[in-house]
């Protein structure tokens, strides 16, 4: 562990990478579930996001395999059940097809976005680096709202860590890349509840441009604005490295690699400060 922070800490041109790591430079909202079951709080913040439940809200199953549940449109009802009114699918598992005159007219008119849990891998085989996704972040530069859980967390960051990963971490990994909604940020979820917490550590060692965030299950990361605001049943983790430099200045070494944010948390991501809100009276 002593190496590894040495080593990260070791970095040239560390200043420079401090204030723009996890940005979201745009007028929308990221809300980013570790997975688990979704509070409805939750679902009413996206709600508000984006407007309401009559709202246009696009739902993109992409990262399940399971092609009969979504032709049946399961992914769609944990929606419906919530009284959300005006849901759309977009899907496809070719980049050629995702920019389709439809699934880009539907983009271009949409207050929302969620993507489902599964394997983060194919959403960004399905999506990365198309005219869909341009339009994604237009979404966001209107005010809109994204929303993921599980993989659908992930593939917001940079960076996609997973499997192999995880059963080899010593070894270099070349990772697929995110659609990046939090720029040069390495997003993980189910992190307490899978004892991942320090899965992130290596993929930070070796990549020092990035920022890290590990999301517990029921919990969600709301970004907004330069500020990541935590709520849920759990916790969210953040591993910035600014942290890791002033430890080092002032213990000699970095004691603790992550802060952890329950609900209520704040943490302003230029200032690196983490704040509670009081609470209510």
């Amino acid at each position: 562990m002593g190496r590894f922070i040495f080593l990260l800490l070791a970095t040239i041109g560390f200043s420079m990478f401090a204030q723009s790591q996890g940005s979201i430079d745009s007028k929308g909202k990221l809300i980013i579930i570790g997975g688990g079951d979704i509070p409805d709080t939750i679902f009413t913040l996206f709600a508000q996001a984006c407007g309401g439940k009559d709202q246009p809200v696009i739902v993109i199953p992409t990262a399940t395999e399971d092609e009969a549940w979504i032709k049946a449109g399961g992914h769609l009802k944990k929606f419906s059940d919530r009284g959300f009114t005006n849901l759309i699918t977009i899907h496809t598992r070719e980049k050629a097809k995702a920019d389709n005159a439809a699934y880009l007219q539907a983009m271009r008119s949409a207050k929302g976005v969620f993507f489902g849990g599964g394997d983060q891998d194919l959403l960004s085989k399905a999506y990365e680096g198309t005219v869909l996704h341009k339009a994604m972040f237009e979404l966001l530069d209107r005010g809109g709202v994204i929303m993921g859980t599980s993989a659908g967390a992930t593939i917001m960051g940079s960076v996609l860590i997973g499997g192999d990963h995880r059963a080899t971490p010593q070894k270099p990994q070349s990772f697929p890349k995110g659609l990046s909604f939090m720029d040069r940020t390495a997003i993980d979820q189910h992190v307490l509840a899978r004892n991942r917490q320090f899965d992130l550590l290596p993929v930070l060692e070796r990549d020092t441009t990035l920022f890290g965030m590990a999301i517990d299950e029921s919990t969600a990361a709301i970004v907004e604005k330069g500020v990541i605001r935590a709520v849920g049943k759990s916790y969210v983790l953040i591993y910035d490295r600014w942290h890791w430099q002033q430890q080092t200045k002032e213990l000699g070494r970095v004691y603790v690699p992550f802060r952890m944010m329950s609900s209520g948390g704040s943490y302003n991501l230029s200032k690196h400060e983490m704040l509670r809100r009081p609470p209510a009276e």
